[in-house]
Formats: structure tokens, C-alpha cells, sequence
């Protein structure tokens, strides 16, 4: 009903607030304006921990302590930077490809597939887990959520495929969210003794599936953690228990957080509890960083510049920007000559797309080869359709015996 929400108009957001009010309030307290005849207790003010948020100014004491600004003390986990690897390197500077010289762009896009060329033919092994059969079986989801179960069924299957599904052990979802792969892996390892489940997230999100999992199992050991990847140091984690090994998950972890849990594992040094292996789906390579990119020495063995990086990131997001959509005609009615140009065009985009995930590839064996020096057995694959999701390869690694 109007009124119980606040009628204040967020121009960011081209919506109004969605916080509820008091009875017979027009707005929430962050958006309640300050009127003159207003008693200074109804007063709000910048909180100055954080200028984004206001409190009333007779509560501005109270505020300090719990504002989520205030500065607190760091859990021994925390180690600033542990993960970020050359943070001494000068960072190449991300730049539109339109503002670079052509003959650079292609001077790099050869580079690209002489590489590619060089690299073994990527299987698809599309796998399923049967604790999600009856969910993929139920009609009433939608595509979205469907695309989003199949993955998550594909990669437990492959967890299970890849025998990484062993008692006592720690898996831990990097780049958890709302932990809805957390949530099925943990189906999956009811049945194994001394198994538990932590989540990493360097926010805190409603609606958590890890909640709804301890109403359901409290045998099974289900922690959170809030840490940036970046600073996280495993073998200060007491929540990682008497686990005899650790197995990393993840899917879609966006960008440098990808090579950033991939330096985090590899850097593990606890011999009673070592990490046996990760399965982790890759996602948005455009927003990988050089100075923490795991695969440089792979990328020096291509000829890839430092400088050349940036374009190397750039090119990989035309692989997923739907290039094709663009390309579609906006009416039935189309001459001969648009119609010719529209083919034209597709086919660049065509042509594009596939450059795009060459680079992300290339990028992705970057990581494989930094896997196989930390003394893991690796492996590629594709492991949903593109269907499902256009960010359809994962790593699977196994640490070698």
C-alpha cells in the first residue's frame, strides 16, 4: 500500500526507496528532510565515519558503535595483501580498445592465434549430480533458474567424478553470495564423516541458503566467514577444524578473484591439512588485473607484453557482450542492402565472439600451468552448454600424488 514505503525518488536507482516507514511518515529515516521547526533530536547529520549514510544527531554516540564504517579489529585470518602477488609491479592501464593504435590490436590478435593454435582441444564433459535431479525435474522453474541448477549439478557431478568427495573433509565456496552451490554441495556430503562446509564473501547478503541449511542439518558443519580473498590466509581459519584436507569451489568468481583464490590455495602450508584439490568455473576474464594474474610466466612463453594485457582483457569480453543481439534487425522491413550489411556485420561479430574466447582460454591455461608448478594435476573442461551459460569452462584440479 502507498505509505508503507518511503516516497523518497532515488535518481540513481530511477526508482523510489524500498525501506518502510513509521505510521503516518512519508519517508524512511534516511530520507526524512531536515525542516527548520524540526527539533534538533530529530535532527540527522553525515555520519562521519562514512559521509553515504546519515543518523539522527542525539543518537550520533550510539551510531559509532555499531556503524558498519567503524573500524574493527581484524580476525588473525586477515592478512592485508597476503594474495595480491606483484603488488610492487606498475599495473598496465586498462584502455578502450578504440582509443589504441589498430595496428597494436592487431598485432596482439595474431599473437592470440599463434597461442591458441598451440593449445590441446578442450573436451565438454556436462555431468550431473543426483541430488538436484528432482529440482531439475520440477516445472515450475523458470529458464533462469534452471540454467543456474544445471551448473551447479554439473560441477558437484564433477567433484564427485574427480573423487574430491572425501570424509573429513573442508570444503570452502570462495566468492559464496547467497551460497546456493554451498547449499547443494552440502546435500551431497550428508553422508561423509567429518566433512564440513565454509563460505568466503567479502560481503553480507540477505537471504543466505547456509542459513536455511543449519534449520535443516545441524550435524553438518556449516561456517561464514567475511574476508576479502585478497587477505585471506587459510591456515589462520580455525573454522577449518581437524579437517584432514581442503577442497576449493567456487562458480563464476569474477576476474582477479579467480587468480586470487588460486594463489590463496596454492600458498596453503599446513602439512596436517592440506588442500587436495578445487573445482572453480571462470567468469568475467575482462576484469582480470596483470599485477595479480597467476599465469604471467605462461603469457611471457606467448610473447604477451605487460603493456599487451590490458588489450588481452579487453578483447576477451567480446566473447560474452552479445555481439549478435546488435546485429538483429529492429523491423521486418529491411532492403536488400541493410539486409546485406546486417550479414556483414553478424559475421564480424561472429568472428569477434570466437576471439574473445580464445583470449579467455588462453587466459584460463595461464592459470592451469601456475596449478600444475603448485603440484596439481589439471584439466579443462567444458563443463555446461552454452545454453546454460556463456561462462561454461571450469579447472578442475587434483593435488599429484
Amino acid at each position: 500500500m502507498e505509505g508503507e514505503h518511503c516516497q523518497y525518488f532515488v535518481e540513481r536507482k530511477k526508482r523510489y526507496c524500498r525501506m518502510t516507514v513509521k505510521k503516518n511518515n512519508r519517508f524512511c529515516g534516511e530520507h526524512q528532510p531536515n525542516q527548520s521547526e524540526n527539533l534538533s533530536k530529530k535532527r540527522r547529520i553525515v555520519c562521519p565515519l562514512d559521509f553515504t549514510h546519515t543518523c539522527y544527531e542525539n543518537k550520533l554516540s550510539k551510531h559509532l558503535k555499531v556503524c558498519n564504517a567503524k573500524i574493527k579489529d581484524e580476525p588473525a585470518y586477515i592478512v592485508k595483501g597476503i594474495n595480491l602477488g606483484d603488488v610492487d609491479l606498475i599495473q598496465p592501464t586498462h584502455i578502450r580498445l578504440s582509443l589504441i593504435d589498430p595496428s597494436t590490436v592487431n598485432s596482439v590478435i595474431d599473437k592470440i592465434n599463434s597461442a591458441y593454435d598451440h593449445l590441446p582441444e578442450i573436451s565438454e564433459l556436462i555431468l550431473s549430480h543426483e541430488v538436484l535431479t528432482e529440482e531439475l525435474n520440477n516445472p515450475t522453474y523458470g529458464h533462469a533458474a534452471r540454467r543456474h541448477l544445471l551448473q551447479n549439478s554439473s560441477l558437484l557431478g564433477h567433484l564427485e567424478n574427480s573423487q574430491l568427495i572425501q570424509d573429513n573433509t573442508c570444503f570452502i565456496e570462495f566468492g559464496a553470495g547467497r551460497g546456493k552451490l554451498t547449499y547443494w554441495l552440502a546435500q551431497a556430503i550428508k553422508g561423509q564423516s567429518g566433512s564440513s562446509i565454509l563460505l568466503v564473501d567479502r560481503s553480507s547478503h540477505r537471504h543466505k541458503k547456509d542459513n536455511k541449511l543449519k534449520n535443516e542439518d545441524n550435524s553438518l558443519n556449516v561456517k561464514r566467514i567475511r574476508a576479502d580473498i585478497a587477505d585471506l590466509k587459510l591456515n589462520k581459519v580455525e573454522e577449518i577444524g581437524e579437517s584432514n584436507s581442503i577442497v576449493g569451489i567456487a562458480k563464476h568468481l569474477c576476474g582477479c578473484a579467480t587468480d586470487l583464490t588460486l594463489r590463496c590455495l596454492a600458498k596453503h602450508d599446513e602439512p596436517s591439512c592440506k588442500v587436495n584439490g578445487l573445482i572453480i568455473a571462470f567468469c568475467c576474464h575482462h576484469r582480470c588485473e596483470y599485477s595479480s594474474y597467476v599465469g604471467k610466466e605462461y603469457l611471457q612463453t606467448c610473447n604477451f607484453s605487460a603493456d599487451e594485457f590490458p588489450i588481452l582483457c579487453s578483447i576477451a569480453s567480446w566473447a560474452t557482450c552479445g555481439f549478435e543481439k546488435n546485429a538483429k534487425p529492429k523491423s521486418h522491413d529491411v532492403t536488400c542492402e541493410q539486409k546485406e550489411k546486417l550479414e556483414n556485420d553478424l559475421k564480424i561479430f561472429k568472428e569477434r565472439e570466437e576471439m574473445g574466447r580464445k583470449v579467455k582460454m588462453l587466459l584460463n591455461w595461464g592459470r592451469l600451468e601456475f596449478l600444475k608448478n603448485a603440484g596439481f594435476d589439471c584439466r579443462i573442461v567444458y563443463y555446461t552448454s552454452m545454453d546454460a551459460s556463456l561462462e561454461n569452462v571450469c579447472i578442475i584440479a587434483k593435488l599429484d600424488n
